[in-house]
């Protein structure tokens, strides 16, 4: 089995755990290559640090080193990085069991990997799946402005469903986390570049009617934050939490334009469009947000310390570093679709 490892700046342990002789937790990260998560790995080893943990990355070698977040992991002091390929020769490496193991990687229970750590029972105390609030079925009859909360049906067809479903059936105490639309330091994906391209260049800022659809971004670190939680608060094995911040749940796709003119100092000009027409919109036409109070009431967790105002000069300096070309060939069949 061939695999790298290297450690990063390991540092001793706080005086308040090494003078109690406790043994710090044993934490693994197994982070994915790519997609809307993939910064989480990086933040969560931070937070998990602060913790006092003992942290370990395992990480998809079919990844660029040289670009972010993977770029970072030289930042991360006292975490161990241990990369090696996620394809069909995949075995878990390691002989013993971790006290947490937080999955940022897998989708359909079948793949190499996947089957590796089902079949590894890998977590001493909560194996803690991070997943999609993709695989809720919003029903028809769902109220506008009303969450989506843990109980709502789910597709069982999605990737992800199948990992719960797969999950739940060993004996692994486990807890899964459904993400939505993450922003923020290290991200890959820039969902907010919708926005931001047309305010900047005095476009018209086509969005799906009536424009009033709360939509569920968080900041990547108050995520972390949030999955950090199950650590100290060890829920029942089977918990589910949304993930969600307080400060972010709670913008509609027109507030979203405006925070994002607000920061390029321009008044968007927004059109709202046939909701039925297909766009490159970022998120989705019809709306769909999550409920996440419960991680508040079960874990303890705060509620979240960052919001897209307190974020939008950064998300403009990425920007304008990043220079992306954006494809606009779609706004035309938008606006002729304009909502009177």
């Amino acid at each position: 089995l061939m695999f790298k490892s290297f450690c990063f700046g390991l540092i001793a342990l706080s005086c308040g755990v090494s003078s109690l002789n406790l043994t710090p937790p044993r934490t693994l990260i197994v982070n994915g290559k790519g997609g809307g998560h993939v910064a989480i790995g990086h933040h969560l080893a931070e937070e998990l640090r602060r913790k006092n943990h003992e942290v370990t990355i395992l990480q998809n070698d079919d990844v660029d080193f040289s670009k972010a977040p993977f770029s970072t992991y030289g930042e991360l002091k006292g975490v161990k990085v241990v990369s090696m390929p996620f394809d069909e020769t995949f075995e878990f490496p390691f002989d013993e069991q971790f006290d947490f193991v937080f999955d940022n990687n897998s989708k359909a229970p079948t793949g190499p990997v996947e089957s590796a750590l089902l079949a590894a029972n890998p977590a001493k105390q909560r194996y803690t799946f991070i997943g999609s609030a993709g695989i809720y079925e919003k029903p028809p009859s769902h109220p506008h402005n009303v969450p989506l909360e843990e109980s709502m049906p789910i597709n069982p067809s999605k990737p992800a469903a199948q990992f719960e479903a797969a999950l739940s059936g060993t004996s692994i105490p486990h807890v899964i986390f459904r993400c939505q639309y993450i922003y923020g330091p290290l991200c890959a994906k820039h969902y907010l570049d919708y926005f931001t391209y047309r305010i900047k260049n005095d476009l018209p800022v086509p969005i799906p009617e009536p424009g009033t659809q709360i939509v569920s971004l968080s900041d990547v670190r108050d995520v972390a934050e949030q999955l950090g939680k199950v650590c100290d608060a060890l829920p029942p094995s089977g918990s589910i939490f949304n993930t969600g911040t307080f400060n972010d749940l709670k913008h509609s796709y027109i507030d979203v334009a405006n925070i994002i003119g607000e920061g390029l100092k321009k008044k968007p000009e927004i059109k709202l469009y046939d909701c039925e027409v297909k766009t490159d919109f970022p998120f989705r036409a019809k709306e769909f947000f999550v409920k996440s109070t419960k991680s508040v009431e079960k874990l303890g967790f705060g509620g979240g310390k960052y919001s897209l105002e307190g974020y939008i000069r950064e998300i403009v300096q990425s920007f304008e570093s990043r220079s992306p070309n954006i494809d606009i060939t779609k706004d035309e069949g938008a606006i002729k679709s304009t909502v009177a």
